[in-house]
């Protein structure tokens, strides 16, 4: 069976999604079938991580980020991500489990990795294993046979181990009962919000801008700037010089056939009455029966798009119900049915829908055909002719570039080719320069060039841009007038929250004092108590919202302690509280609840366990990594 997979199985270059395959094997490099044909990165209780090896684990991350990120990746995002760590420490860890199920004794016979293998889906075409596409999905993820194979086999022989150790995570009824009081127990308490904002009468000095300048300067640091100039090579501006043959409109309609195959269509309008999938029979009837009364006047005459305009209640009202043109998957099943059925010009008594009721009116039948290359011709020369002048203007950017050899050169080999030189105002990196497509894009390529230096040709959106350098501004601390009103307003918020701070402070001794908040605000008419009525600990309350630090110090508060040591600082603003009321759940919910608890406590404690028997694998292991590969 493995051998019958195998053969013809070479390298192919299709772009699939990359996680179809290999994504759930992220870490298990290329497999031990060629680690004596590379140097070693590393080695785990003697066995050699290869280069390849290294290399494979390497790729399949990298393009897992692609897959992820698309064009957003760049180079800060894959230093953030360590992929270098990440594959190796992967590696690591596949080699010392590979190592383990072997001390135990694990296999896995031939017969059932074949047969694993032909279960994946992505192998399968109709249902059944299909080896042409086992084969082109494999090139894809540069991975043959014998490698996938080791990899399907190191990825069971994980499973195995996985489950051998999570047969010792146990859950006791006591942690059962902990997880549902603490999961379900409410609050309800009382609270005085003090929002900084509403200290209005807040005095500012020269003085205190000057100190808060000088403590916060930092803040206030510029983001490095540069100036550039580019060419741009715009594929719309080269178009005209794209002369398509007849030959090759030939050619492309001769290798893109499925291109041009038209489905079978059909052409409709529709009235719908709208009735929910849960109504009762009798809303449903008087629907059917209004449906009835139209579809009589439609019968008899009556302008369908004129009544589809006063009676339907669907989006397509206001055109008369008109649909277009629709294939059979694209419309729910008893609508299609009904109108695939029909012959055109017919209208159809009352078809329900999981919207309600539909009368249907069939204006056209298109039966599947292939689009005829006189038909075809206008798609195919604006198709081409888009191609020809993206390598046209590709040419033309090549051009340039090969005949500028230092900076200065730049200006008047673009003078002299005809092309517009465009300079840039200054700009960052966040925000790049204006009047640029992806200016993100524009300033990644620009920031990590030289002064002077031209970039390589540098495809931005549809379009080739050479890009050069000319200006350079680092980062810098502005003097205090440069960002004065900016200070101003910085300055006035820390006093309000200063001012805030210090008005619930006061309030939350005079409440300790007076025994409840309730107490100490019966002489202040500007306290307003309010309540959040009970609440657990991911609520939203009304008012404030879901705020976790607020809940967080709610929990803490006890019916000895029913006020906190401290002003509770939350993610929405200063708060004053008091415990009402803790009420624990029901017992009687916790039958009902204890299946789902146990599994997500499970859960958590096997993934602990598994992760605490790895790391101990490794700390009782003898791993070395080179140095060339530390030093690289």
């Amino acid at each position: 069976m493995l051998n019958a997979m195998r053969e013809n199985a070479g390298s192919w270059i299709i772009k699939v999604l990359l996680g179809i395959i290999v994504v759930a094997f992220i870490f298990m490099g290329a497999g031990s079938f060629n680690a004596r044909r590379a140097s070693k990165v590393a080695t785990v209780n003697g066995d050699s991580i290869t280069v390849n090896q290294y290399q494979q684990a390497y790729y399949n991350i990298l393009e897992n980020l692609r897959s992820q990120f698309g064009n957003r990746l760049n180079d800060d995002m894959i230093k953030m991500f360590n992929i270098k760590q990440q594959a190796i420490d992967g590696l690591i860890d596949t080699t010392l489990l590979r190592q383990a199920a072997e001390k135990n004794g694990l296999r896995v016979p031939d017969a059932e990795l074949a047969e694993s293998i032909t279960r994946i889906p992505a192998f399968q075409k109709n249902g059944a294993f299909d080896k042409q596409r086992y084969k082109i999905l494999l090139g894809q993820n540069r991975l043959t046979p014998e490698s996938f194979e080791t990899i399907q086999k190191e990825a069971i022989l994980m499973d195995r181990l996985r489950s051998m150790i999570n047969k010792n995570a146990k859950v006791s009824e006591l942690e059962i009962r902990e997880w549902y009081n603490w999961e379900n127990t409410s609050v309800d308490i009382a609270y005085v919000a003090f929002k900084p904002e509403t200290f209005k009468d807040i005095e500012i000095t020269d003085q205190m801008l000057e100190d808060y300048y000088n403590d916060n300067k930092e803040t206030y640091k510029t983001q490095p700037q540069i100036q550039a100039r580019y060419v741009r090579f715009d594929p719309e501006a080269y178009k005209a010089d794209a002369v398509i043959t007849d030959e090759e409109i030939q050619q492309y309609y001769s290798d893109h056939e499925d291109e041009f195959k038209l489905p079978e269509t059909v052409s409709a309008r529709h009235i719908l009455f709208k009735v929910t999938e849960d109504a009762d029979d009798k809303t449903i009837e008087d629907a059917r029966l209004k449906a009835e009364d139209v579809m009589k006047k439609a019968k008899s005459g009556e302008d369908f798009a004129e009544l589809a305009k006063t009676y339907s209640e669907g989006p397509s009202k206001d055109n008369g119900g008109q649909l277009g043109a629709f294939k059979s998957d694209e419309m729910v099943k008893p609508f299609s049915d009904a109108a695939f059925s029909m012959a055109v010009g017919d209208i159809s008594i009352p078809v329900r829908t999981r919207f309600g009721w539909h009368i249907i009116k069939k204006e056209a039948h298109n039966q599947a055909s292939t689009m005829s290359i006189e038909d075809a011709t206008g798609q195919i020369t604006e198709r081409l002719a888009d191609r020809k002048a993206k390598n046209i203007a590709y040419d033309a950017a090549v051009s340039l570039y090969d005949i500028t050899f230092d900076g200065e050169e730049f200006v008047k080999n673009s003078k002299d080719s005809g092309l517009e030189l465009v300079t840039t105002d200054f700009f960052t990196m966040k925000k790049g320069p204006k009047g640029i497509g992806n200016a993100s894009a524009f300033a990644d390529t620009a920031f990590k060039l030289p002064m002077m230096e031209l970039s390589d040709i540098t495809e931005i959106g549809e379009s080739y841009y050479l890009i050069q350098v000319t200006n350079k501004e680092p980062e810098k601390i502005p003097a205090l007038d440069e960002v004065k009103e900016d200070v101003i307003q910085d300055t006035k918020r820390a006093q309000q929250k200063i001012a805030a701070e210090n008005t619930a402070e006061k309030f939350l001794e005079k409440a300790k004092t007076a025994g409840s908040i309730a107490t100490a605000a019966e002489e202040d008419t500007s306290i307003k108590i309010k309540t959040t009525g009970p609440v657990n600990r991911k609520a939203s309350v009304t008012g404030i919202g879901n705020d976790k630090m607020l809940m967080a110090a709610a929990f803490k508060l006890t019916e000895s302690s029913k006020l906190p040591e401290a002003v509770v600082q939350a993610e929405t603003g200063l708060y004053v509280i008091e415990l009402r009321e803790r009420r624990l759940p029901l017992k009687q919910g916790l039958s009902l609840a204890k299946s789902y608890i146990r599994d997500q406590i499970l859960s958590q404690k096997q993934s602990a366990l598994y992760s605490s028997w790895v790391a101990n694998l490794r700390n009782n292991s003898e791993i070395t990594i080179s140095k060339e590969f530390i030093n690289d």
